[in-house]
């Protein structure tokens, strides 16, 4: 009799199912366009309030559902995620963090639809970083069910994170930031992506990465929130195109 192999979470499901969750519990509904409304890509659908974020969601290698595991970050094909999370983080113009759920296994997953949040810790971006290499290496990043983390490497990083669930707690409390009325949704993320690859770039981070931007907001008349998620590409620097001029 064969030994039944465990399967590990894929990241995309982790995703979808615990920022859904997550935006149930604060209260804020899924954007969803219609025809006409597509065609003019939201010119009055929504008006973000507060900052836009990211949240990079990671699957573990290995662990115990609940109690910790294991997971890679900056193991992207270019080895240049978690700078570009770092330097988004910092800018001050859209939000980044890391999602470390302790879900190890698609059985515990599917077993705990609806309670996912309690088993997910979060961490902002730059606090990973610390003083460790990040060009062009991956680190292993063990989290345990306090939140607390610590990045292994030559050398050690350490700190705590917080509870996806006092996150998303935080989210139905927006209420300020919100942008003009005169201007568009499409406008508003076009210019935010343009700025995104303008501080990556001038960070001297080569190559693109994806990522999934969420964006909270509210409809003409502040009736209420929604949330709308859009894959994003960051884009650094070309391999072959030159260093941006510093003024000394």
């Amino acid at each position: 009799m064969s030994a039944r192999i465990t399967r590990l979470v894929n990241e995309k499901t982790l995703e979808l199912n615990i920022t859904h969750e997550g935006m149930v519990k604060a209260g804020v509904g899924v954007l969803g366009f219609t025809q006409k409304q597509e065609s003019r890509v939201g010119a009055d659908v929504l008006f973000p309030l507060g900052a836009p974020f990211i949240i990079q969601y990671k699957a573990a290698k290995s662990g115990v559902d609940r109690l910790r595991a294991r997971f890679h970050v900056n193991n992207n094909k270019k080895k240049n995620q978690h700078r570009v999370l770092d330097v988004i983080a910092r800018s001050g113009l859209c939000d980044a963090y890391y999602a470390f759920p302790l879900i190890v296994s698609d059985t515990f997953l599917t077993t705990n639809f609806g309670n996912l949040l309690n088993f997910t810790c979060m961490v902002d971006a730059s606090r990973l970083t610390g003083n460790l290499n990040w060009i062009n290496q991956a680190h292993s990043v063990i989290v345990r069910q306090n939140c607390g983390f610590t990045v292994r490497s030559q050398k050690k990083v350490q700190g705590e994170g917080f509870s996806a669930g006092q996150f998303f707690d935080g989210i139905s409390g927006r209420e300020k930031g919100k942008i003009s009325d005169d201007i568009k949704l499409s406008d508003f993320l076009k210019d935010l992506i343009e700025r995104l690859d303008d501080v990556v770039q001038k960070s001297e981070i080569h190559g693109q990465t994806e990522h999934t931007l969420v964006v909270v907001g509210t409809d003409i008349h502040r009736s209420k929130l929604d949330y709308l998620q859009l894959p994003v590409r960051i884009k650094g620097l070309q391999e072959d195109s030159p260093k941006p001029f510093k003024f000394r």
